[in-house]
């Protein structure tokens, strides 16, 4: 996936890019009023190219890393929710519990839910900490 930043600072090593977050309504903010387009995201990126504060330039980052995170934010979650849903309904059949066995199912779903938001929590902590999604320069523009 490419993208354009613009560089806002450098040191040695590094250099701090500033970029536009992508619009999920096609580019066009103002027809969604999400405001999408008011603030960008900043980014670390190794300076491989010499590139001096104010220039913009292309930032590439691997497609493979994109579909893992996806994966974890999207799908883990609704995978958790209905494994959660349908293990509430075979055990409250298991232990014939007295309350309704929708609401069991409900409230381990729920649980599911919420126990698949910690987890991405902690791969996002672990994968910032360890450097594993890296953006590479790909031309000055």
């Amino acid at each position: 996936m490419e993208t354009i930043g613009r560089v806002v600072s450098t040191n040695n090593e590094f250099a701090k890019i500033e970029v536009m977050r992508t619009s999920a309504c096609g580019e066009k903010c103002s027809s969604c009023g999400g405001g999408c387009s008011k603030t960008g995201m900043y980014i670390d990126v190794k300076n491989t190219l010499n590139a001096k504060s104010s220039q913009f330039i292309k930032v590439e980052i691997e497609t493979k890393t994109i579909m893992k995170a996806g994966f974890l934010v999207y799908i883990l979650p609704l995978f958790m929710l209905i494994i959660g849903a349908v293990s509430g309904y075979y055990i409250h059949g298991l232990f014939n519990m007295t309350f309704p066995s929708d609401l069991f199912s409900l409230l381990l779903g729920v649980l599911f839910l919420g126990l698949s938001y910690g987890i991405v929590r902690i791969f996002d902590r672990n994968y910032n900490s360890k450097g594993k999604i890296q953006y590479k320069m790909t031309k000055i523009l």
